[in-house]
């Protein structure tokens, strides 16, 4: 009887466990294996997205121009030189400011382009040893300027062209040791200009106040055909000296200096030698 019965379990099991794997199915481990082993790929980047460029480097300030101006009267007086040393800028960046081109020419009363915030508490403490006076450069005019040439004034009839040079030489000598003052013209100091104007009248010949009428003044000659009484002008026209002869010259250089013998400046710095008829 236990044996009927006991063969009636397991065939119901058998019966059970056929109908789970119908149902299910059998459990392959490759398929899990091949499952645990499927990689998702990244999706490659579109052509179309745009690159990173870096940004270009900015272009460096090269400092030349001042980033803020403002306007100052012109007092008579002032030169763009002097105004270049009193605002810490150069000539060059002045004519740029106001549109001068290669011009020097201002005018008092009118209102001139500087750079902003670069006044210098004591501009006549700057100025460098090389560079001619302040005085001789082209000023603030109070009127129109002439377009004509200065003319040289007649020579006196009771002096001959062959003494004159010697004349004014000999004034000059008597100069020598006198100080550098600023626009002067004797008898107790002289800046360059006034010092060969005042020796060139002491033979009968007017000639101009400032170095930039003196380069016009008289005939053009040349290094090797100066003679004594010649005038030498320099560093850019703002500096004068008188030809005594033997590549010397007598003048007056600059503020806290006196009145000296030099020799020649060296070719490269002279703009204009001119010969003075008596």
């Amino acid at each position: 009887m236990w044996g009927t019965a006991g063969l009636a379990v397991a065939f119901v099991l058998s019966l059970i466990a056929g109908v789970l794997l119908a149902v299910h199915g059998p459990t392959d481990s490759s398929s899990a294996a091949d499952s645990s082993s499927v990689t998702l790929q990244q999706e490659p980047p579109s052509s179309t997205e745009p690159s990173q460029v870096p940004p270009a480097p900015a272009k460096p300030d090269d400092g030349k121009e001042p980033k803020k101006v403002e306007k100052v009267a012109l007092q008579s007086g002032d030169t763009l030189w002097k105004l270049a040393r009193t605002h810490h800028t150069s000539v060059e960046v002045l004519q740029r400011l106001n549109g001068l081109g290669s011009s020097t020419l201002i005018y008092a009363g009118k209102k001139l382009n500087v750079p902003a915030g670069k006044t210098a508490a004591h501009p006549e403490q700057q100025q460098s040893p090389a560079s001619a006076s302040a005085h001789d450069r082209p000023s603030a005019q109070t009127a129109k300027p002439k377009t004509s040439e200065p003319q040289t004034a007649e020579p006196k009839t009771s002096r001959s062209a062959k003494s004159a040079p010697s004349t004014v030489i000999a004034y000059a000598r008597k100069q020598l040791g006198k100080p550098y003052v600023w626009g002067g013209a004797g008898p107790r100091g002289f800046d360059c200009s006034g010092l060969v104007m005042r020796a060139w009248a002491t033979a009968g010949v007017k000639l101009p106040r400032t170095t930039w009428d003196q380069i016009r003044a008289g005939s053009a000659t040349t290094r090797g055909r100066l003679v004594p009484g010649d005038l030498v002008l320099s560093y850019g026209g703002g500096h004068v000296g008188l030809y005594i002869g033997k590549g010397r010259v007598i003048h007056a250089p600059r503020p806290g200096t006196t009145v000296t013998v030099a020799p020649l400046p060296a070719p490269a710095d002279v703009v204009a030698y001119r010969h003075i008829r008596a």
